[in-house]
């Protein structure tokens, strides 16, 4: 299965929970986000943050968060 660059966008759902987070952990927490990707195998958002890149975040197509 090729995806094509259209399918490479992320979801609404998807920017509403990123702004959600990088708000969160930059604003709330004061952590720093090292890495924002869309995965092209499974389209989820990945997110490393944090003072030793410990906190890593994948957000769904539909928006919920994975630890």
């Amino acid at each position: 299965m090729t995806i094509t660059d259209d399918e490479l966008q992320p979801t609404e759902e998807q920017l509403k929970c990123l702004y959600r987070l990088c708000h969160q952990l930059t604003n709330v927490m004061f952590q720093p986000i090292h890495i924002v990707r869309l995965d092209e195998r499974s389209l989820n958002i990945f997110i490393l943050a944090g003072q030793n890149e410990e906190i890593e975040l994948e957000i769904t197509s539909d928006g919920s968060t994975e630890p």
